[in-house]
């Protein structure tokens, strides 16, 4: 547990021990006679970019400064190519155009052009020359994991880990954040070969054949799963060719434009490969809109679903709270995309925090035309130049996509992330925001790591996240949870299944701290968001206002080929079955505050939870049921105060939208009825 949480008291030892104490009670299978593997909560990031990619600061900067707020950290970048040395010291980076071009592979290389391996690749330069460039697989596999594994043997950050990541660009759709673990802390030749294959093997913006510069290799799946494939995709002919293994030349695919089977081939090729040592995890899945063959963007409930079916091991979440949490439009997301949603709800896409239509469609099931996004018409911060088929529209509610999945038992899990680039229009350094938060500084994925002497430090990260033990927390509103569920002396904690007779009473434990003192905003003034209903709480000292435990009916997992298989609104049984307001959230003098639920499930279900400094019914943030409203709603927000920055203009926006608005997200538990396993209802009215 780290010392301190930004300027804030972190959670005493002692409230720590005691709260670690009763959630090591929690088993997988709810059994009376174990305890949970010896471990504790552990905050991190997997989702950043350096200037490997489109980031601003070194592999080495990123890593030391996110480490300064985190305890593990996976570092990523973009697929396919860069001209760029992203080695270079920040402070000594010169323009990659500069007459010095001291910055570009080829010119700080020993041996320049000729230490480039694979097919041959060049980029465009803005002075309109071109430039060799370094496909992605090769500075992953030689010169990106030495920088990143290096800083694990800085004094500074003794019992921490950092190791080495991809935000995969993928066919048919946006981004993944991945990692392969294998080989990263191996003992005796520690390497990123399968992260760099994988790279290699199904990058959409990579056209390179030369199996890695030689070294021989494929990107075959076994038979069985290529018949998985044939399975999945039976019918539906727009994903591409279901036989993905016909489709390789020389072991490889690069014509791959569009085709979601390939993503889903790759996803089972981890899992043939790598068992247990990989993870994808669709990033910003609102952020692109609507899933459009060839338009390789966007995400739909079918696609989530097919990863999942394909590889449950392996895509098991995704990041439906983005990074980019101080730009301009929360997330980045915006109507212009246009956005699943169009905005995020509370700085999380609606894929987790409202509820979406099908897209091209209005929620009575009525196709949106081109007339919705003039004006005058329904939908006019849609761009009118965007095709229907492309536009999901989202409301606020809890039947949500997340929802959908958990409702089919799927161990699907939430997940948040940074997506560091930059602070936008001020220095790394600074306090102030226009764009990103540094790893931890903001968002924080707390994931509970097993002491495991047979796993290494980054296998351990890896099996933190699958198991679904975590929760995501924005703004150091509170920096410890325990969620349990407990009937007749057995219990079980998020990501976890409590198994009970019908009608049995099991009891729902919430306990949270809240750290004490100021969390990371630079900003002293009121938050603008509680002024508005007469509330004077410092925006740097927030407290939880708000929790809500949310219900839903487990039933049958949907096969590809059920019309239900591509509908994204969760079933009508999913609720919230209770909410604590402020007035119920009694903190002790230790910080913690203590919230019990008692109910008695007749059939298979699970519940999760939600919690936020704002209450229900506050203008322009929350329904009167508590529920998030459209970010861009907070325009309507005055920052007043004297000491509001002015790169916010007067009204609530940017960084200091992000800090006024607050939430943690946890991952669900399962309750599983005895007499009720195989019940198949139909899911919606």
């Amino acid at each position: 547990m780290k010392k301190t949480i930004g300027k804030r008291t972190a959670v005493s030892s002692a409230v720590a021990l005691a709260m670690a104490a009763t959630a090591s009670v929690a088993v997988a299978s709810g059994d009376k006679d174990g305890t949970s593997a010896e471990g504790e909560y552990l905050s991190g990031d997997f989702h950043n970019h350096t200037s490997c990619s489109d980031g601003s600061t070194s592999v080495r900067t990123l890593t030391r400064e996110s480490l300064s707020y985190l305890d593990w950290f996976i570092h990523v970048g973009h697929s396919g190519r860069g001209s760029r040395n992203c080695l270079i010291s920040d402070f000594l980076y010169l323009n990659r155009d500069s007459e010095f071009n001291r910055g570009l592979w080829v010119n700080s290389l020993p041996n320049g052009a000729a230490d480039i391996k694979g097919d041959p690749t060049f980029e465009r330069m803005r002075t309109g020359t071109h430039v060799p460039a370094m496909w992605r697989w090769q500075s992953l596999q030689e010169y990106n994991y030495d920088s990143v594994i290096a800083v694990n043997d800085d004094p500074r950050f003794d019992g921490k880990v950092a190791f080495l990541g991809l935000e995969w660009v993928v066919p048919g759709h946006e981004h993944s954040s991945n990692t392969i673990a294998t080989g990263q802390y191996d003992s005796i030749d520690p390497n990123a070969d399968a992260l760099a294959q994988f790279e290699y093997c199904f990058a959409r913006n990579s056209d390179d054949t030369s199996g890695g510069g030689g070294q021989g290799w494929t990107c075959e799946i076994s038979e069985a799963g290529n018949n998985k494939l044939l399975e999945i995709f039976e019918g539906r002919p727009e994903e591409g060719i279901a036989d993905y293994n016909s489709t390789l030349v020389d072991g490889i695919n690069i014509n791959d434009r569009g085709d979601h089977v390939k993503s889903t081939a790759a996803m089972i090729w981890k899992q043939e490969n790598f068992p247990g040592d990989s993870m994808a995890v669709q990033a910003h899945v609102e952020r692109q809109g609507a899933f459009i063959p060839d338009d390789d963007e966007g995400y739909n409930i079918e696609h989530l679903r097919d990863w999942h079916t394909a590889a449950p091991e392996v895509a098991f979440g995704f990041e439906s709270q983005p990074g980019h949490q101080a730009q301009p439009h929360r997330g980045s997301y915006n109507a212009g995309r246009p956005t699943s949603g169009l905005w995020t709800y509370g700085g999380t896409g609606c894929y987790a925090a409202a509820e979406a239509a099908k897209p091209g469609e209005d929620f009575d099931g009525t196709p949106l035309t081109p007339a919705d996004f003039v004006e005058g018409g329904k939908y006019p911060e849609v761009d009118d130049n965007e095709p229907p088929a492309k536009v999901t529209l989202c409301r606020p509610g809890v039947r949500t996509m997340w929802d959908a999945m958990l409702s089919e038992g799927r161990r699907y899990w939430f997940f948040a992330s940074s997506d560091w680039h930059n602070r936008g229009s001020f220095g790394p350094m600074d306090y102030e925001a226009t764009n990103d938060f540094w790893p931890g500084e903001y968002q924080e994925q707390f994931s509970y790591v097993v002491n495991d002497p047979s796993r290494d430090r980054a296998q351990q990260i890896v099996d933190s996240l699958r198991s679904g033990n975590s929760f995501a927390v924005q703004g150091q509103l509170i920096d410890s949870l325990e969620f349990i569920a407990c009937s007749g002396g057995r219990c079980a904690t998020m990501g976890e299944t409590l198994t009970v007779r019908p009608g049995a009473p099991v009891r729902v434990k919430i306990r949270m701290h809240d750290p004490r003192g100021e969390n990371n905003s630079p900003y002293e003034f009121d938050n603008p968001s509680l002024k508005q209903i007469g509330l004077n709480v410092p925006i740097n000292e927030p407290k939880v206002a708000q929790v809500d435990l949310i219900t839903g009916e487990v039933y049958e997992q949907l096969s590809p080929q059920d019309s239900e298989y591509f509908e994204p609104l969760a079933p009508s049984t999913t609720k919230v079955a209770k909410s604590w307001g402020m007035g119920e959230i009694q903190a002790n003098n230790r910080g913690v505050s203590s919230i019990n639920y008692r109910l008695r499930p007749t059939n298979d279900m699970y519940v999760r939870i939600r919690g936020t400094n704002i209450p229900a019914g506050t203008p322009n943030e929350r329904d009167m049921y508590g529920n998030p409203l459209p970010d861009n709603l907070t325009d309507n927000i005055p920052c007043d105060d004297p000491a509001c920055p002015p790169h916010v203009a007067g009204t609530l926006d940017m960084d200091v939208e992000a800090w006024a608005d607050l939430w943690f997200y946890a991952n669900p538990i399962f309750i599983e009825v005895e007499e009720d396993h195989g019940r198949l209802q139909a899911k919606n009215d």
